[in-house]
């Protein structure tokens, strides 16, 4: 019995180990699969060489890469002997939006049976000068009435910041600026009046600096101004409607719903009736418990649908002196 176990663990030492074992070496190894930067500023240079060894008995020739955007090689090692290591070069390009970067260089190779290697990328780009929560201010206001919106400037390079000229041709807002830590920290208040022309506008601040690799930052100016009574939106598009669908699935019809508000500021007891001159809408009003805004719901009407697009109007009957009648745009497609 002690000679057959000692012949049996003869033959299993002579075969080696066992195919897809733990000891198994790849046939193309990565000497380092992963790389990781961290940047301030999104012109700072990001290059590196990857290197990856032919551990089989014969040369191997790459055949094709796959990227992520941004990533470009910039060379690689077209052919690679037995037991020599190949290597490959590549930089960041363009673009280069900030925040967590994460990509991938794939290489596959025209010998039959070698496997794709896939080396990975991840990194950090930090604006050299960061606005938050955004580089925009979205600021709505009633007519008259004055709101407040600001942005905090964070400086992340060495060198001391300094916002040297503020710009904007705005008539609609007044802008001033704040130190909050000088050289590192300063928050930018736009104050909007709320007079002028009503409506949606969006207009640039330039704020120039003294950092030389950020010497413009720019800044959106988001502004609302609206009148006492107002809707939000401002108009209904129902985007495409397939007919079919709809007059056969009652949650599908449910979801196409929409909803329209009406709102009139420090309103007490205010009324809406909405009247549409589109056949296959119909209408509710719901007017709130406090009574300064009204609900409007439109539903379709499946039965009167017509292919085609439509264009049409909510009209708005409130009991406002001043604002008696609204008009809605009304839009979309039936298929």
């Amino acid at each position: 019995m002690r000679a057959s176990c000692l012949c049996l663990i003869a033959v299993l030492l002579s075969l080696g180990p066992c195919p897809g074992g733990e000891n198994e070496e790849d046939q193309v190894s990565l000497l380092e699969p992963t790389y990781h930067f961290e940047i301030t500023g999104i012109s700072e240079p990001v290059e590196h060489i990857f290197q990856f060894r032919n551990n089989t008995k014969e040369t191997i020739e790459t055949a094709g890469i796959k990227v992520t955007p941004a990533i470009a090689v910039q060379n690689i090692s077209a052919r690679v002997l037995p037991g020599q290591v190949g290597m490959l070069r590549f930089h960041l390009g363009d673009p280069r939006p900030v925040g967590d970067y994460a990509g991938f260089i794939e290489v596959d190779f025209k010998n039959p049976g070698i496997s794709n290697i896939t080396f990975e990328i991840t990194g950090r780009i930090t604006p050299v000068i960061e606005a938050k929560p955004f580089a925009a201010f979205f600021v709505t206001t009633g007519r008259g009435q004055s709101k407040e919106s600001s942005i905090q400037l964070i400086n992340h390079d060495r060198e001391p910041l300094e916002i040297t000229r503020i710009e904007s041709a705005s008539t609609r807002f007044s802008l001033r600026l704040e130190t909050n830590q000088i050289g590192e920290r300063y928050t930018l208040f736009l104050k909007l009046s709320g007079e002028g022309r009503t409506g949606r506008v969006a207009e640039p601040i330039t704020l120039h600096t003294s950092n030389k690799k950020q010497p413009v930052l720019l800044i959106g100016a988001n502004t609302f101004v609206h009148e006492r009574v107002h809707t939000f939106p401002e108009d209904l598009d129902f985007g495409t409607i397939e007919a079919a669908q709809v007059r056969t699935n009652d949650a599908l019809r449910k979801t196409l719903t929409q909803v329209l508000m009406v709102y009139q500021d420090a309103g007490t007891n205010f009324q809406v009736t909405a009247k549409t001159d589109l056949p296959f809408l119909r209408v509710f009003e719901e007017p709130s418990k406090a009574g300064e805004q009204v609900q409007i719901e439109l539903a379709l009407e499946p039965q009167e649908l017509r292919a085609g697009d439509f264009h049409g109007h909510l009209q708005l009957l409130t009991n406002d002196r001043d604002f008696p009648t609204l008009e809605i745009a009304v839009r979309g497609q039936v298929r």
